[in-house]
């Protein structure tokens, strides 16, 4: 039995281009291993403190034999996040590289990432990742001397 079994190809590019990236729902019980693509890498910050900017950088492989329109889509303890570029045209066998920031909420966070493969007519939902960020604790103010310099008995 063949991994791709059941599921809808993807459309070769230049056959059918994408009018925009995936939108909608991502649900991730109903995601295995990626059939046409793999989340091979999420690049970013284990920790980060309250109101840092957090950088990600999501590698994703075509696991095709031609070249396909790829995505990926993002959401962390429900807030959705764009990455850059909406879809890219990717080789086969090649990886390709989808960027994003977002303002780290005051609470560790669990980033999930999804990839999506364009079939002709729809996205496809295909690989899903998940990392978790912790909140980094901000250093406690030290005193480094402390000392009355005026007092006065009433």
């Amino acid at each position: 039995m063949e991994i791709n079994q059941g599921l809808p190809p993807p459309a070769p590019v230049g056959e059918s281009t994408p009018p925009i990236g995936p939108q909608g729902g991502r649900g991730i019980a109903a995601i295995a291993a990626g059939a046409y693509t793999d989340i091979v890498a999420i690049y970013g910050p284990s920790e980060a403190a309250y109101g840092d900017t957090v950088n990600i950088q999501v590698a994703i492989k075509n696991l095709a034999t031609y070249a396909i329109y790829i995505a990926a889509t993002g959401r962390y303890n429900g807030t959705d996040i764009t990455l850059s570029p909406e879809y890219a045209s990717v080789p086969a066998g090649n990886t390709y590289s989808f960027t994003a920031s977002f303002t780290m909420p005051n609470k560790k966070i669990t980033l999930d990432i999804w990839s999506w493969y364009w079939t002709g007519s729809e996205w496809y939902q295909d690989d899903h990742e998940a990392v978790s960020i912790q909140l980094k604790a901000l250093p406690s103010p030290e005193f480094s001397s402390f000392g009355v310099s005026d007092y006065s008995k009433t």
